[in-house]
């Protein structure tokens, strides 16, 4: 199952430029398009997740979309219910933040970039999103897994930082995580990474996958 997680991420960043809004009426039959209330914002995510997934224990990958991107995008670029169709598949949707390569006005979704940022509210959407499968679903606690592009990379790795007792593994692509490598706990990882990547330089990267293979 690491080994899908694997494949689909190498897929997803093959199409990480897909950032236009897919419309709702494209999405696959089985989406739940979920609502919630976090810290007085609704928030949104949609979900996939099999008919077996209310019988017997069902993996969870969360998928994160990159800064500026959109929760549909992310189900149309890395398609794990496609890949994964015996996995949740979750794709969440993420506020107006300011970008730190780019974006500094914050007019476009992303993720909290570190602990304590924007007032966690990311890690508690996560926190509610999963609480929500679980109550729905019968989600395998052995089998909760993270990847997300660029920011939502940098997310994946927040999520490591935070929720390490949650994932069983993570592979995030085009991110660094320099103010997060200290406090990581083993775990498998995969860390995708261009050489040419003219945004999150790949020097930056490479520093990354060098504390994580230390690790």
């Amino acid at each position: 199952m690491i080994r899908r997680l694997v494949l689909v991420t190498i897929l997803a960043f093959s199409a990480s430029h897909l950032t236009a809004q897919t419309p709702a009426s494209e999405l696959p039959l089985g989406f739940t398009h979920l609502k919630l209330t976090v810290d007085g914002t609704e928030r949104e995510a949609f979900i996939y997740a099999p008919a077996s997934a209310k019988e017997k224990p069902t993996p969870v990958a969360f998928c994160f979309h990159g800064h500026g991107g959109t929760a549909r995008s992310a189900a149309k670029s890395f398609a794990m219910h496609k890949n994964w169709p015996e996995a949740i598949s979750v794709y969440m949707q993420g506020l107006n933040t300011p970008g730190r390569l780019t974006d500094p006005e914050g007019k476009k979704p992303g993720w909290q970039h570190s602990a304590g940022d924007q007032a966690d509210r990311d890690l508690k959407f996560f926190d509610a999103v999963l609480l929500k499968l679980k109550a729905d679903h019968k989600v395998d606690p052995k089998r909760i897994f993270s990847t997300g592009h660029s920011n939502g990379g940098g997310f994946t790795y927040l999520l490591w930082q935070m929720r390490s007792d949650t994932l069983t593994a993570v592979a995030p692509s085009a991110s660094a995580a320099r103010a997060a490598q200290g406090d990581l706990k083993p775990k498998p990882a995969m860390h995708i990474a261009g050489t040419s990547d003219p945004l999150v330089k790949y020097t930056w990267q490479a520093a990354t996958i060098a504390a994580v293979k230390q690790l």
